[in-house]
């Protein structure tokens, strides 16, 4: 009876100790990042009664009896399962989605943990701001631009400035339209027909010209006045023919295009006659708007000033093709001298006929910041749209590599820039096909700024903004793992510390040797699961009150041995 007694006493007290598990369990239920916690029994030493026989002859072997003496506490396990994710817009707010610890220093122990609530203190280091623990990472050297091996006390550039930096290359990328070659004006008249019924060609008479194959009367006579207007790149032309015996449609055609061609620097105007009779004016594609051919008309009356109008009717043009100048693509961007000064490089791209090809010229500062050489050139593009080539003009017997200008605010000169449109035969830089133009550049200079924001990426990577709009990596969070993480010891504060079980702690970054994501602006929430939690609450009452009354009722048989005697 009195192994009843104490196997009761034993499970009071390790259901009392599940209740103590389970009750912080429940008041930690809203702490950020806490790991739940739970309890698993042994049962205790066994009281071996008789000990098992053989079987021997004709008798059977028999099983050994034992009685149990109780149940005690066997282990109380930490739980590092994830925990949810709540968004909290504070950037210092970090949270671990994977199997890593935040590494956390008071400078003489390391402790590691989940809880992401830091902030920054006067000194720009991330704390823990109920312990004044500070966070770990890896520093990165701004002059090498390497990350340091060792971890260290991550630190904001608090106000630290960053120098300017001179403009050194302007990458260009994005579309030029295929579409954008300089065209001329077309424009023709009705069908005209010869004496003979058949569309009239250059040798049929002017007198014999009739308005449709079946014609009877001739829409001119000998006497006849044919006069010619029209505006020639806003130029107004004019011209007159009288009818004379003989004459042809070759006279005609060739009037009226000595006429068109009779503005200055405006030559190669064509007229002349298509296979089906229409008279056709063209001009050449590579003068755009400057040769544009508009309003033509030509009139026809008869000696007494009787309007032709059959013929004049015919002879009405209609504009089958406006004519366009070349498409000019215009890029501008801001570059920056050594003393952080702002310029403005403008590059005008101009398509040139026949060929998919441009020439360039740049103006800096609308032309008050000198260009020294490397100011204008060819950029060439491949049949199927690719960038092919970037060339300069030659400067005398120097063909320049890059843009030079002098700027004259005191800052180093010359200043020279490449201008980097991208690989030949790919389309990662500048492109030619037919689409909407969408060319910009980007460059590597700036003006001075400060540093006044940060970032950290799910890498893990603290990064410092400055008011110039330059990046600057500070470090790296670190972050540790374990083997064995139930094996390591709570200190409080959410911390944990490494104990001989753990292992030794992997110390990586995120996404390097440590596979984890860090999430800026949340909270890890805690991953006790309340309706588990009453759950083992029910039992471990259960549990308590049974061996309670185990308790009572060895008590009450223990009374009724003892009144036996009476």
């Amino acid at each position: 009876m009195m192994r009843s007694l104490f196997s009761g006493v034993s499970g009071l007290a390790i259901n009392m100790c599940r209740m103590d598990v389970i009750g912080n369990n429940v008041a930690n239920v809203n702490t950020v990042g806490y790991k739940g916690s739970r309890t698993t029994f042994d049962e205790t030493m066994t009281q071996l009664l008789h000990g098992a026989t053989a079987p021997t002859g004709a008798l059977g072997g028999s099983n050994s009896t034992q009685v149990g003496t109780g149940a005690r506490l066997g282990t109380i396990d930490t739980i590092f399962t994830q925990g949810s994710l709540e968004s909290t817009g504070i950037d210092t707010d970090l949270a671990i989605q994977g199997r890593a610890f935040f590494v956390l220093s008071d400078g003489a122990s390391t402790y590691y943990g989940r809880a992401g609530s830091f902030q920054i203190d006067g000194s720009g280091q991330f704390v823990n701001p109920s312990n004044g623990y500070t966070l770990q990472g890896f520093a990165y050297d701004r002059v090498t631009g390497d990350f340091s091996n060792l971890p260290s006390t991550l630190k904001l550039p608090l106000g630290e400035v960053e120098p300017a930096k001179a403009t050194t290359e302007l990458n260009y990328r994005g579309n030029l339209n295929a579409d954008s070659e300089p065209r001329g004006t077309m424009s023709q008249s009705a069908i005209f027909y010869g004496e003979s019924g058949d569309v009239a060609v250059l040798t049929d008479t002017l007198d014999g010209l009739k308005a449709d194959p079946a014609g009877v009367l001739d829409l001119l006579t000998e006497g006849d006045r044919l006069a010619f207007s029209a505006t020639v790149g806003g130029v107004p032309v004019g011209g007159a023919l009288t009818l004379t015996a003989g004459m042809t449609m070759a006279d005609l055609l060739g009037a009226l295009e000595a006429s068109l061609n009779q503005v200055e620097d405006v030559d190669g105007i064509e007229v002349t006659l298509t296979p089906n009779g229409r008279i056709h004016v063209a001009t050449p594609d590579g003068l755009g708007k400057r040769a544009e051919v508009s309003g033509l008309v030509i009139q026809a009356e008869s000696p007494s000033l009787v309007p032709r109008d059959d013929f004049n009717g015919l002879a009405a043009m209609t504009q089958t093709q406006a004519a366009r100048d070349a498409s000019v693509f215009v890029e501008e961007s801001t570059i920056y001298d050594s003393l952080g000064f702002s310029h403005i490089v403008r590059l005008e791209f101009t398509r040139l006929l026949g060929a998919n090809q441009f020439e360039w010229r740049a103006i800096v500062d609308n032309g008050d910041t000198p260009i020294l050489s490397g100011g204008t050139g060819k950029v060439t593009f491949n049949a199927d749209g690719s960038f092919n080539g970037f060339f300069y003009d030659a400067a005398g017997d120097i063909i320049p590599t890059r843009l030079s200008i002098s700027p004259t605010t005191g800052a180093t000169t010359p200043l020279e820039i490449e201008l980097d449109p991208g690989e030949p035969g790919g389309f990662g830089g500048m492109t030619l096909v037919n689409a909407d133009a969408t060319l910009e550049a980007t460059n590597d200079g700036f003006t001075k700024g400060t540093a006044v924001d940060f970032r950290i990426d799910r890498r893990g990577q603290v990064v410092s903004i400055f008011s110039n709009g330059v990046t600057r990596p500070v470090g790296k969070l670190a972050m540790a793992e374990f083997v064995n993480p139930t094996g390591m010891v709570r200190i409080g504060d959410n911390l944990f510390q490494a104990s001989v079980n753990s292992g030794k702690p992997l110390i990586g970054t995120a996404g390097g040797a440590v596979e984890a994501d860090v999430f800026s602006g949340s909270l890890e929430q805690s991953n006790v699961d309340l309706a588990r939690e009453f759950t083992n609450m029910i039992l471990a009452q259960r549990g308590f009150q049974a061996s309670a009354r185990t308790i009572t009722t060895s008590d009450e048989v223990l009374n009724e041995l003892l009144n036996l005697r009476r």
